[in-house]
């Protein structure tokens, strides 16, 4: 539709060239340089102008008006009317131009019915008749209705793309509204959380309360500027993420480790911002214990065009739900994985005495 529309002007222009000039490149070249060329060429250009002004009144205004609008009736009769006007038209320059200047194609005159009997060879079979009195009136019925036909079909083939155009731009303003939400759903979540540990930092007295207080501003201005565009550097959520990581380390006990690891050609791609962030609170959510020993990995690595991400923690119990596999960020990400990757991620849960995420994006 936006190349129809970009060369618009040009597509009429070829057509209607071809029109006017195509009936009079197929004649004899003998032909060009009779007195007779230049008055059968200006019947032709009248009669064709005649068929394009046909032509665009019922692109522009009687298929808009009538016939998508399901008045049928009228859209008949216009056209029926116009079918006769511009017969008209072409009767009187096809015979009344034509025969005022004599108008002769050099061809040899069939002989009056009367004289068809006193034809040299009484045997020869008469000539056949023409089913109308007149001949050039058949191409004008033709060339009309094809006219007709065609910039009928081209006007209900430019709606039909204008809807598809316009059903697809709603559907990418929901799609937008619809991650605006997401991201909405993803800020408070991790704001309270960050908060939460900041306090029992600061409840401890610990040295790091400063570092953490820095470190979430800089966390709050990614999310602020950065994550606002659709697509971000992958080594710039790799910061995000190695920052969020440091700061829950800040609160984590000596039997509670986590590690985040990440390999492959970083800064060659680009990745929907804040993806991953529900799935590494999740890790640190349910994956810690105030008394056993427990470690969080998280991994991510790229090869060729492939993005793999991976959390790995215990399941504690206490910490963990049955409820939370299909709880807020697993949908978060979810959903925002099948609005941003259709057909080109895959999400497995898996538990074996380590619950498991892993992403797989096609880049």
């Amino acid at each position: 539709m936006k190349v129809f529309e970009r060369y618009q002007l040009v597509f009429h222009l070829v057509g209607w060239s071809l029109v006017f000039f195509l009936p009079v490149l197929m004649m004899p070249n003998s032909f060009y340089n009779r007195p007779e060329f230049s008055r059968f060429f200006t019947v032709q250009c009248f009669n064709n102008l005649a068929l394009m002004v046909a032509f665009y009144i019922n692109l522009w205004v009687l298929v808009p008006r009538y016939l998508m609008k399901k008045r049928g009736d009228i859209f008949t009769i216009y056209i029926i009317l116009g079918f006769v006007i511009t017969l008209f038209l072409h009767w009187i320059w096809s015979h009344y131009y034509l025969r005022l200047h004599e108008f002769n194609l050099g061809m040899p005159k069939m002989p009056p019915p009367s004289d068809w009997k006193n034809r040299p060879y009484p045997n020869m079979p008469l000539p056949p008749r023409m089913m109308l009195p007149f001949p050039q009136l058949m191409n004008a019925t033709l060339t009309y209705f094809f006219s007709i036909i065609f910039s009928s079909s081209l006007a209900l083939w430019q709606e039909r793309l204008r809807n598809y155009d316009t059903q697809q731009q709603i559907m990418l303003e929901k799609v937008a509204a619809e991650l605006a939400v997401l991201k909405l759903q993803v800020s408070p979540h991790f704001l309270f959380n960050t908060l939460n540990n900041i306090r029992w930092l600061a409840r401890k007295k610990s040295e790091n309360t400063e570092d953490a207080i820095i470190k979430l501003s800089q966390l709050l201005r990614y999310m602020l500027y950065q994550s606002e565009s659709d697509k971000v550097p992958l080594a710039q959520e790799l910061d995000y993420l190695q920052n969020y990581i440091e700061l829950q380390k800040m609160r984590i006990s000596g039997k509670n480790t986590a590690e985040f690891v990440f390999e492959g050609p970083i800064h060659l791609h680009t990745i929907e911002p804040l993806l991953f962030i529900p799935l590494v609170e999740n890790a640190f959510k349910y994956g810690l214990h105030s008394i056993e020993e427990s470690h969080i990995l998280i991994k991510l690595f790229v090869d060729n065009r492939t993005l793999t991400f991976r959390t790995e923690n215990r399941n504690f119990d206490h910490n963990f739900k049955e409820e939370d596999k299909t709880g807020i960020g697993l949908q978060n990400v979810k959903k925002r994985l099948a609005l941003h990757y259709p057909e080109k991620h895959q999400l497995t849960i898996t538990e074996n005495g380590l619950f498991i995420v892993e992403v797989n994006i096609q880049l």
